[in-house]
């Protein structure tokens, strides 16, 4: 009997999606450590972009090519049909990738910058090595650019004791750190920075990073 991965895929979206996307990188995570532990190799970034487009799977036929100055590739294609079968099928594929990059190396990671899932015109993802490489994240559109240090002005002459770095934007999604010197959290600050920006950015969704990042927007 036939399975009907897609229809399946449709199901866990529908009854519990965010339970579908951490189960789905667990079990590719752990697909990938499996390999790793047989084959009794990490396997290098060098390899790992000649085996994603092997795996003939949506989000990774791709051509990867090197980002500069950093130990990491970039790959921009136009969109699958994936997202046409549901409305967060990029999200699980996304995930699915994430977990098995991994689980394959032990030392790269993964992140997508732009999906049409997310309603970007085509799909970038990165390979990095460095956990904090500023290629985690995509970059910050220059429209907001200006908006964002005004932002970032206020917030700091208000509190002198603040540091806020806007690291980048990734599917729709800005990422910032707030800290406060000597690596203390923001608190309610942090949520004063996220109404400020709702307002000013409406459609911007946001999200707070903890770690500091070794290079800031």
């Amino acid at each position: 009997m036939d399975t009907d991965y897609d229809a399946l895929l449709v199901l866990a979206l529908d009854r519990d999606p965010d339970g579908a996307l951490r189960r789905v990188f667990d079990v590719s995570r752990r697909l990938g450590e499996s390999f790793r532990a047989f084959h009794q190799l990490d396997l290098p970034l060098a390899d790992l972009i000649e085996v994603l487009p092997a795996l003939d799977v949506p989000c990774a036929a791709r051509r990867w090519a090197p980002v500069p100055g950093e130990a990491a590739r970039r790959a921009e294609r136009a969109p699958c049909d994936a997202w046409t079968r549901h409305p967060r099928a990029c999200e699980l594929w996304r995930e699915a990738l994430d977990g098995l990059v991994l689980g394959l190396t032990g030392a790269v990671w993964f992140a997508r910058h732009a999906s049409r899932g997310a309603g970007d015109p085509s799909c970038v993802d990165v390979l990095y090595v460095h956990p904090q490489s500023p290629a985690r994240f995509g970059p910050i559109p220059d429209e907001l650019r200006a908006g964002l240090e005004a932002i970032r002005r206020t917030a700091c002459a208000l509190d002198p004791a603040l540091e806020l770095d806007f690291l980048g934007v990734s599917e729709g999604v800005l990422y910032f750190r707030a800290e406060r010197a000597g690596g203390a959290g923001a608190g309610q600050v942090t949520t004063s920075i996220e109404r400020g920006l709702r307002r000013r950015f409406p459609g911007l969704a946001t999200r707070e990073v903890a770690s500091r990042p070794v290079l800031t927007s």
